[in-house]
Formats: structure tokens, sequence, C-alpha cells
């Protein structure tokens, strides 16, 4: 780590060299009191009219007596500078940061120390309303890449002097700021210090989006299920925080995760607390049914339609033996093959500029799902089993990445082995869900084990009054290894 030295041409001859070839770098030599000094900023990240008016007029109609560097220096800082935020740097690594995060270096000749002084003027998107978490009944707003506006967004939210948002730097060459969002009272302190350890000892040059920090905050990365969760709503992130998790917000991303997340919470949202109690009881039902027909319908079909035919009426057994009949393929390689095309025109549409990509993606599933039932490649019961797994795979958006994985498996193991296969895999992914934790809290919770007064707002959703006397934070839920203290 290289500090700041007393001598003004090497401090000045090393932020030029540091920066040399850009275009954007702005270093002005000054005078003030017969004393020597610059500033430095990048152009685009510094609000011209701030930089100007707050801080570069004050100090060069400055008249100062002559006094030392550091006096000097002082007094520029506490009454000359305008109310900006400011802060004192010693390493040539802080200044850095700090230039490229919008901030204007000033040094003074002489000084070991430099002062960097707010004046943020970049280009930034305003609070949108969520295009991944659309509500009907609740707010617009989500966040945005600015991490201040962010933090602004999440403040506005929690109005208590609990709300703690703790700010670290990580990557090892290109350095990004990194805000732990927590409520003191509510968090647990060992969890909040194994969290903030995880993300230090990330070996990463750079924290270019929240999916780079995830696998070193998750304790499972075997898993085909996250206990890390991810939202770009800020109300949702103030409710988890109010439960005593702990939000993560990375400068340059409009995402922000939390943990610990558990199975039960891709089932849930906001929504469900505008609703009445019995719809939201019952849409939250209809998620559940709407995962195990994604993950397990093609499967069971390939299984019964392969192995265990007496177990399907004879009628509609007779309309399955037609249609499958003219087809070339086996049951399984049929849904094999038919999920990996839909796939396919999935990722087309998502990657093709918005304005034909839901173009593509939906006339492309007509014409060539139609094309290979009338070529005989596929039968009909298949392309009806395969549209009602899509449509119910997007009922749980939040799985899908694991559910699009787990149906290809459950496909192939019910073509080897039939229901025996199907059972065995419903075995181990159900061992798999109870295993994970993060944090010492159970993924599977508070199903199991089962905390019988969480269970009103998991499988259902009990009234206002109800919830209203449900004092259970993340951390008392049954099998959390975890000591309650905050």
């Amino acid at each position: 780590m290289k500090y700041l030295t007393k001598s003004y041409e090497m401090n000045r001859d090393i932020f030029k060299s540091d920066f040399r070839d850009c275009s954007d770098f702005m270093l002005r030599e000054v005078v003030i009191s017969e004393r020597k000094a610059f500033f430095c900023a990048f152009d685009g990240l510094v609000d011209s009219i701030m930089l100007s008016q707050m801080i570069t007029n004050p100090i060069l109609s400055s008249e100062i007596k002559t006094i030392s560097p550091a006096e000097h220096f002082q007094l520029i800082k506490k009454k000359i500078v305008g109310s900006v935020e400011m802060s004192e740097v010693q390493t040539f690594e802080e200044c850095r940061f700090y230039l490229m995060s919008g901030f204007v270096l000033f040094y003074l000749d002489g000084c070991l120390n430099a002062l960097v002084m707010g004046a943020q003027g970049w280009s930034k998107r305003t609070t949108q309303e969520p295009t991944n978490e659309a509500m009907v009944k609740g707010a617009k707003e989500c966040f945005v890449e600015t991490l201040n506006d962010n933090k602004a967004l999440l403040r506005k939210r929690l109005k208590t002097n609990h709300l703690k948002l703790k700010q670290i730097k990580l990557g090892t060459s290109v350095s990004t700021s990194v805000v732990l969002a927590y409520i003191d009272d509510r968090v647990n302190i060992d969890s909040l210090s194994e969290i903030e350890n995880r993300m230090k000892n990330a070996d990463l040059d750079t924290i270019s989006d929240f999916g780079c920090l995830e696998p070193f905050i998750n304790s499972d990365v075997k898993s085909f299920f996250s206990a890390v969760g991810n939202t770009e709503r800020p109300d949702v992130l103030a409710s988890k925080l109010l439960e005593g998790r702990i939000g993560i917000i990375i400068d340059g991303t409009p995402f922000v995760m939390y943990t610990p997340y558990l199975f039960s919470d891709n089932f849930s949202s906001l929504d469900d607390y505008d609703n009445p109690p019995f719809y939201a009881s019952f849409t939250r039902l209809l998620k559940y049914l709407a995962f195990f027909v994604s993950v397990f319908l093609p499967a069971m079909y390939v299984a019964v339609g392969s192995f265990h035919q007496e177990m399907i009426p004879t009628p509609l057994l007779y309309i399955i033996a037609t249609s499958e009949a003219s087809t070339p393929f086996p049951l399984v390689l049929e849904a094999v093959i038919i999920h990996i095309l839909y796939e396919i025109m999935r990722e087309a549409g998502l990657r093709l500029p918005q304005t034909i990509g839901h173009a593509v993606s939906i006339i492309g599933a007509i014409v060539i799902g139609e094309a290979m039932v009338s070529a005989g490649i596929i039968g009909e019961p298949m392309l009806v089993v395969v549209a009602l797994t899509a449509i119910a795979s997007y009922v749980v958006y939040p799985l899908y990445e694991s559910v699009a994985v787990l149906r290809i498996l459950f496909i192939l193991l019910a073509g080897i082995s039939g229901m025996y296969g199907l059972i065995i895999g419903i075995g181990t992914l159900g061992v798999n869900i109870c295993a994970l934790n993060n944090l010492g809290v159970p993924y599977s919770a508070p199903i199991t084990p089962l905390t019988a007064g969480s269970l009103g707002d998991t499988l259902l959703r009990q009234s206002w009054k109800k919830l209203s006397k449900r004092k259970v934070r993340i951390y008392d839920l049954e099998g959390s290894s975890v000591e309650n203290k905050h």
C-alpha cells in the first residue's frame, strides 16, 4: 500500500502516471496563498456546477495568511469548502477509489493527506416500476444501479435508528462498495459477522453483479436451491430485515440479496398481504401445486406411459397410444427433446430485443409445436403436457432455474426406472431440501422442523389480527442452530 508524500511533484506525477491515456481524467494545478495545489476528478462522474460553486471557487478565492501546510489544509476542510461530503485519505488506493466514485480530490503541497469531496453527477436511471416483481396493489418503485439511491429508498421505508447500513469495499483489483443492511436489535450478531467474513474472504477481482458474490454467501453451492434470495423491491427488503435477515446491497446492480432465505419464500409475495386471507391462501396453494406440476408432471407422464399403462383409464390410454404410435421416439426421448427445444426458444426470447423477443418465443412455440405434431415427431398429449408444465413453471419464477434442470433429471429417472425412479428422485430431492441451511437456519423451515407459530404465514395466510400477534423472527424457527442474541 503506497502512501501520499509531502512532495507535490511526486504525488502529481503518480496520479498522471496512474491515469495516463485516460481522456476523462482531469488534473488542474493551482496556487493558493503562494502554495501549490492540484484538483483531480473524472469528467462525467462529477457535477460541474457543484464542482465550481461548492469546491473550486471557494478554495481558489480564499486568502490565507502564512501558516503551516497542515493548518492550511485543516482550515480549507473546516471553514472554506461548502457543505459537501468529504473525507481525508492517506493512500493512493483510497484516492483512486474515491476518484472513480465521483469525488473530487484536492492535494496541498507539504501535506501527507488529501481531501476528497463528494460532487457526484453521473447519469443514472430514475426509480421505476419493478419489472420482475410486479404487484397489483403494492408500491411502484424498485432499486436502481446507484448505491446511495438504494440506501435512501431503504431508509425511507425503515424510519428507525436501528437500521444500520455498514459499507465495505470488496475486490482485489477493482474495489466495489457493498453495504450490509440490517436492524441491529433484530439481527443475530454472530450471523452478521459470519456474512461479513465470507464476503471479505471472497477472492474476486471485482464485484460486477450479485451473482459473483452469492456463492460465497451461500453455505452450500452444490444444492439445486439457494439459501440466498434477491429482490428489486425496497418494501420486500424492508420486510425481510424486520424478520432479522441481512441485506447485501452492491453498487452498480438493481438487485439486492438477503439471507437466510427459506424454501417457503419462493411461494409468497407482498400481494398476499394486500389480499383477503382466503384468497392469499388460495394463491399460495396454487403456487405449491404449480411447483409440483412443473417439476413432476412430464416425468409422471413418461413413467406411466412407458411402464405403468395399467394406471391410465382405458379411453385416455387409447388416445395416448394412438398419438404415440406414429412418433419415431420413445416417450422419454420425446420429452427431453421437446423440453430442450422449449428452453432454446425461451432463451432466444430473452436475449433478443424486447420488441421482437416475445414474438419469437410465442410464435416459435406455436409454429414449431404444431409442425412437430403434424410431422409425427411428437404426440399431441406430450405437447399438452409440455404446455402445462411451461405455464406452471412461470407461477414460481424464483425457482425457474432449479425447476428447468430438475424437470429433465426426473424425466430421465422416469424413463429409466418408471415410478420407482421417480420416487427415488423425489426422496433424494426432499433430503437435499431438508439438509440445506444457511447461517444455521434450515432451508425447509418452518415446515420441517415444524414451527407451529409460523405456519399461519407459510402454506396459508392468516388474518392480520393473528399475524400481528406473531413475533417469530428468522432465528426463532425450530431447527435453528443460532443463539438468539443481538
